[in-house]
C-alpha cells in the first residue's frame, strides 16, 4: 500500500504539538508564557522536523542532535531562565514530550491490538498513528497543569510567584517575580513601592546610554542623559538589608509595569523598578522581588 506524506499537514501538526509542549513546559515550571515567542519557536521546530524529509544527513536528526535542538527550543522560548531553573525547564520539556509520544503510541497499539502488531513494528511506525491520537495525547498532557491549578497547586514550585511585564523605551520584557514580604522599599521622592529586578534580566532592553549609570557609583549623571526621556525617570533608592548594611539602589520609573493574571488579564501598577547587580534567584526561578503592597 502506498502511503503519502502531506508536508503542509505535517508542518501544521508539528507546530501545534510543539506549541502545546512548550506551553505546558512553562506551566509545569511556573514560568511566564509568551504566546508569540512560543509560536515562533514552534514554527522553527516544525521546519526542523519537516526538513528530515528532504535532507539526507542522518547525523542532523540523530538522537543527540534532536536532544540538542530541544534544548535550543527551550532556551529560545524562555531566554531569561538560567542555571538550575533551565534544568527544571528541560526536565519538564522532555517529560511532556514523552507523555505525548507515549500516549499516541499506546493509543495506536491499543487500537491495533498489541498481539497483532509485528515484532518489527514495536519501535513504532509514526505513519500509522491517526491525527486524533495526537490530539488526544495533547489533551492528556494539557490536563495535568489544569488539574493542578484547580486544586490550588502552583506547578514547578511552592513559592508565591507571579508574572510581570514591563516596558522601557518601547521595549517589553516578561519576568517572573517572587512576592517578597520583606521588601519594604519605597522611592523617597514619590513614595511609590519598589520592584527589585536583577540587571542580567534588564540589560537586554535598557537603552545603551543608561548602561553606564547602572554600572557606576551613581554619583553623577552624564549631561547627555539628563534631558532624555529615560534620564528624567532615573531614581536612587536608599535601603538597609537584614544585616543592617545600608546602601543605594539605582532604579527607574518604567513606561508600563503590569501584573499578569492567570486568567490572561493584566493589572497596571504604579511602581519604581530598582536594579540589583546580583541575581535574585541562583536557580533562575524568578528575576524580580515584588513589593507586597502591589498585590494587596
Amino acid at each position: 500500500m502506498v502511503r503519502y506524506v502531506y508536508v503542509d499537514v505535517l508542518a501544521l501538526v508539528n507546530i501545534i504539538v510543539n506549541y502545546v509542549i512548550l506551553s505546558v513546559t512553562g506551566m509545569l515550571a511556573g514560568k511566564t508564557i509568551r504566546p508569540v515567542r512560543l509560536l515562533t519557536v514552534s514554527a522553527i521546530g516544525s521546519a526542523y522536523a519537516v526538513s528530515a524529509l528532504f535532507v539526507s544527513a542522518e547525523s542532523l536528526y540523530s538522537l543527540p542532535a534532536r536532544i540538542a535542538f530541544g534544548l535550543f527550543m527551550i532556551a529560545a522560548s524562555y531566554p531569561t531562565v538560567k542555571g538550575l531553573g533551565f534544568l527544571v525547564l528541560a526536565s519538564c520539556f522532555y517529560l511532556s514530550s514523552a507523555i505525548v509520544a507515549g500516549t499516541a503510541l499506546a493509543l495506536f497499539y491499543g487500537r491495533a491490538g498489541i498481539l497483532s502488531v509485528p515484532l518489527a513494528a514495536i519501535p513504532g511506525n509514526p505513519s500509522g498513528i491517526a491525527w486524533w491520537m495526537v490530539v488526544l495525547a495533547l489533551a492528556v498532557l494539557a490536563v495535568f497543569p489544569l488539574l493542578a491549578k484547580a486544586g490550588g497547586i502552583r506547578p514547578g514550585n511552592s513559592l508565591p510567584l507571579i508574572g510581570l511585564e514591563l516596558v522601557v523605551e518601547g521595549q517589553t520584557l516578561g519576568l517572573t517575580a517572587l512576592v517578597d514580604t520583606g521588601n519594604n522599599l519605597r522611592d523617597p521622592v514619590s513614595g511609590l513601592p519598589v520592584v527589585v529586578v536583577d540587571w542580567e534580566s534588564l540589560k537586554s532592553i535598557m537603552p545603551s546610554e543608561v548602561v553606564a549609570f547602572f554600572l557606576s557609583t551613581w554619583d553623577s549623571l552624564p549631561d547627555e542623559l539628563v534631558e532624555t526621556s529615560i534620564g528624567r525617570r532615573l531614581r536612587l533608592i536608599p535601603y538597609e538589608n537584614v544585616s543592617g548594611m545600608r546602601g543605594v539602589l539605582p532604579g527607574f520609573k518604567p513606561e508600563h509595569l503590569s501584573l499578569l493574571e492567570d486568567s490572561g488579564g493584566r493589572t497596571e501598577m504604579n511602581a519604581i523598578v530598582g536594579v540589583s547587580g546580583q541575581p535574585l534567584s541562583p536557580s533562575g526561578l524568578y528575576q524580580a522581588l515584588l513589593h507586597p503592597d502591589l498585590i494587596s
